[in-house]
Parts: C-alpha cells; sequence; structure tokens
C-alpha cells in the first residue's frame, strides 16, 4: 500500500528538512555567482597553491655550439626539451633582449640597436613587458645581471621588478663593475670572491630563499661569455689544450658568392687565428662558472621542494661569429652562428626522457611562453607564440618560417631582412644584394644560391614568404 508524504510526521519532518536543504543550497549557489561577478579583479591577483615558477638564464653572446662547456646544464637537459632550430630575430645584445622581454619583433619594439637614437636602454618603452604582466597576475619578479645596453650610471628600477640586481654596463663585466641593487649603487672590485658570475649566483639564491610562498619569475642575465671572455681563477686555462673543431666555413677561402661586405674582408692572417683559439677557449672557461651557478640554484629547489614547480629556461640573446666566412668577433649578421642559438627548456621535475625539437622557435616566443606558465595577460600585441603546446610536444600546426632582421647597423651594407624555414634561408639586404641557402645539403652556408637560375622558384618562393610576415606587399628597400 502506498503511503502518502502527509501521513507520517516522521516523513514529513524529512520532506522538511530536504526542502530547506535545496532552499540554502540554491542561496549558496547564487550568493557565489554574485560574488564571482561582483569581485573577478580581486580574485585574478589570488595566485592558487602551488603555482609554476620560471627561472630564464641569458648568457650574453652564446654560440649553439658552446652548450658542450656545460655538463650541469646537459644533464638537466637530459630530461628536457632542446631545440635544434632556435632563433634570434635580430641577433643583437639590445635588440634581442627587448624581443625577449616584449614578444615583438624589433621592428615593432622599436630598439633596433645598441645604441641611441634608435636603440640601447634609452629607445626601450618598458611600461609593458614580461615583467609588468607577471607583476601584475601575483608573481614575484626578479632581475640578477645584465638588462639592457646602455643602462648604466644610474639607479632607475624599470617597472614590473620586486627585485632588482642590475649591473651597469661598463667595466668588463667580470670585475671592477657596479650594480644598481634595488636603488642602491653598489662596487665590486677585483676579489676573486667577486667575480660577477659568482656574485650573480648569490643573489639570484637570496632572491629565492627571501620568499618561498609566492610564485616567482627570476630572469638570470649573466656577462658570460662576451668578451673580453675573462675566466673564473678557478676555470682558467681549463680549455686551453682541448681540441674544438672548426667549420668547413671557417676562413672560407673562396667568398665570391657572397655580398659585398663579406667579400671584402681579407683572409685571416696567423695572429687572428690565434686571437680567435684563444678567445674560442676563454668563452667556454666562462660558461664552466655559469654551469656551477646553475647547479646551485636547482639544488637550492631541489632542497625546498620547488623544483617540481619550477620550470627552467635557458637561451642566448644571440650568437657569435670566431671567423666563419671570415668574419670575427661580431654577431650582426644573418648566418648560422649569429642567429641560432641554444635553447633547452626544463618542464617541473622533469620529463622521463628528454627530446630534441626541431621545431622553429625564437626568442619572440619566451614571453608569451612564461606568460601563459603562470597565467598573466599580456596588455599589448605580440609577435611570437606560446610554446605550451610544443613543449607537451601537443602542437599539431606550428609555424613553417620565422623572419630574421637587422635593418639599422652602422653599415648599411649588412642591412637585412631574411626568412628562415626548416630547410631553406633567404637574405635580402637593403641594397639590393640577396643570399639563398640549402641548408639541408649546405648547412655552413659555402654556396650562395640567390644567382642560380635553377633555384628561381625557390628565391621567388621565399620571398613571397618573408614579404607576407613583415605584412607589406615587398621588403622597403
Amino acid at each position: 500500500m502506498l503511503v502518502q508524504a502527509s501521513a507520517h510526521p516522521a516523513i514529513r519532518r524529512l520532506v522538511g528538512t530536504r526542502r530547506r536543504q535545496a532552499i540554502l543550497l540554491v542561496l549558496a549557489a547564487v550568493v557565489a555567482v554574485l560574488v564571482a561577478l561582483l569581485v573577478p579583479a580581486v580574485q585574478s591577483q589570488v595566485r592558487p597553491a602551488g603555482a609554476d615558477n620560471v627561472i630564464l638564464i641569458v648568457p650574453d653572446d652564446m654560440r649553439a655550439d658552446e652548450l658542450a662547456a656545460m655538463p650541469e646544464l646537459g644533464r638537466l637537459a637530459e630530461r628536457g626539451i632542446s631545440f635544434s632550430r632556435a632563433f634570434v630575430t635580430t641577433p643583437l645584445c639590445c635588440p634581442s633582449r627587448a624581443s625577449i622581454l616584449t614578444g615583438r619583433y624589433a621592428r615593432n619594439h622599436g630598439v633596433l640597436r645598441n645604441s641611441p637614437p634608435n636603440g640601447g636602454f634609452q629607445a626601450f618603452d618598458d611600461h609593458s613587458t614580461l615583467a609588468t604582466w607577471l607583476q601584475a597576475g601575483g608573481v614575484r619578479t626578479g632581475l640578477v645581471g645584465r638588462y639592457l645596453t646602455g643602462y648604466q650610471d644610474t639607479l632607475y628600477i624599470p617597472p614590473g621588478w620586486d627585485t632588482w640586481f642590475g649591473m651597469f654596463d661598463s667595466g668588463d663585466g667580470y670585475q671592477r663593475y657596479h650594480v644598481n641593487h634595488n636603488g642602491e649603487r653598489k662596487y665590486f672590485g677585483t676579489k676573486e670572491e667577486e667575480y660577477s658570475t659568482r656574485v650573480l649566483t648569490q643573489e639570484s639564491l637570496r632572491f629565492l630563499a627571501e620568499d618561498r610562498t609566492r610564485p616567482f619569475f627570476l630572469h638570470v642575465t649573466p656577462r658570460a661569455p662576451h668578451r673580453p671572455a675573462r675566466e673564473d681563477v678557478l676555470d682558467a686555462g681549463l680549455f686551453k689544450d682541448r681540441e674544438l673543431p672548426l667549420a668547413p666555413s671557417y676562413d672560407e677561402e673562396d667568398v665570391d658568392d657572397k655580398p659585398r661586405w663579406v667579400r671584402e674582408l681579407p683572409r685571416l692572417d696567423p695572429a687572428t687565428h690565434e686571437e680567435l683559439e684563444d678567445f674560442r677557449r676563454r668563452t667556454r672557461g666562462t660558461l664552466v662558472s655559469l654551469d656551477r651557478g646553475i647547479a646551485a640554484i636547482v639544488e637550492a629547489l631541489r632542497a625546498d621542494g620547488r623544483l617540481d614547480r619550477t620550470w627552467i629556461m635557458f637561451m642566448s640573446d644571440n650568437g657569435f661569429m670566431l671567423g666563419e666566412h671570415r668574419i670575427t668577433l661580431t654577431k650582426s649578421c644573418p648566418y648560422e652562428e649569429c642567429v641560432r642559438v641554444p635553447f633547452v627548456v626544463i618542464p617541473p621535475g622533469g620529463l622521463d626522457r628528454g627530446r630534441s625539437d626541431g621545431r622553429i622557435v625564437a626568442n619572440i616566443d619566451l614571453a608569451p611562453t612564461i606568460a601563459a606558465i603562470v597565467g598573466a595577460t599580456p596588455d599589448g600585441p605580440i609577435d611570437g607564440l606560446d610554446l605550451l603546446p610544443v613543449l607537451r610536444d601537443q602542437a599539431r600546426d606550428w609555424r613553417d618560417a620565422v623572419v630574421l632582421e637587422h635593418p639599422a647597423t652602422t653599415d648599411e651594407d649588412r642591412r637585412f631582412y631574411a626568412v628562415r624555414t626548416a630547410d631553406w634561408k633567404y637574405v635580402t639586404y637593403l641594397n639590393g644584394e640577396e643570399e639563398l641557402y640549402d641548408l639541408a645539403s649546405d648547412p655552413y652556408e659555402l654556396t650562395n644560391l640567390a644567382a642560380d637560375p635553377a633555384r628561381a622558384t625557390e628565391k621567388a618562393d621565399l620571398a613571397e614568404k618573408l614579404s607576407q610576415l613583415l605584412g607589406r606587399a615587398e621588403v622597403e628597400r
């Protein structure tokens, strides 16, 4: 026999209780929705516990082939992603570092050279950078090392940085250097323990120890291996007797197919050979100290339990020419030694097995990627791409080319725009000269195919690709 709900007092009490619970649940849900609608700005500043951290290490003038000098980083890379086609879009310190901080091509952020009027620290608009985006999102930010070329003799601290240990762009950057430390000028002299890479490691560890509760972004930017490549006394002469193979393009015999500025270069004389060999070894020596610093940072994070929540990224600001195509001790060129750089990413906790990735990535990708990792939002236009799908090996569609450019060098013959695909490079100089290389068969760029009728189609296609990427019908001349 069916019993009506009103037939028994216990049933009536149960039904009444359930109704009251249902009403309370509905009211709670309404309140939650109203709170979410009324205070989104407050909630956006609160980061969840265990949010990811990021350390970005940017050495100065480090070539892709110099990674072998850093075994500690090599061991980390065994559980990370190493990129074989990583590029800087403008191969010069200040434009490249501005691109790292903004995710923009040099022609868009406006820092085209290392010095004024259209370059250097003075030309950089620092009101919207990776640092300001992250700080606005509740991330603790710190810079330890070099900032931009021309930053010197100032106590100015750019917006977005909670901790600032900015080296002045004076002295040799290894000994006898000044620093703006949170608004206080400091001088480091000739003591062995004041070797700059050691000091930057200590300051990085201090930053990490100051607050273990908030998510952080630490930007470490050592002088190494930039000229004069002064080694730590602990590492002096470490590579003196090492065999360092030379590329087939070193002191290139026949440069008749190269642009005029290369054709005018003489063959390397014995004194230059000796200088380059010595410098090649000292640059690697400077990287050993940086390698120790990275190991110390990793150990500190492991000890306090944050390594499993920290991304570690390592990318140079540009490459460097050490005699290839007769070009010595410079970086403002479209050749691989200038534009291709080391790039290694170690995700939190590391991968079970590291991998090499051949997709085309660039320095303009760092800012949007780091912003995505910590949940921050860029407040301006971005040219780079978020690398997270690539880092997770989930990217289905990815860029097939990147623009390389240097339209404002002091040497007009060297001003260029270029496009780099997986296997090809096309360069057009503003004086009308061109270069075309099939990198699959000619990785050292020994044979310029720009004047070869058999490659006219490839050249035309790449020229059109470059024009499309530059966003105009043709490259301005």
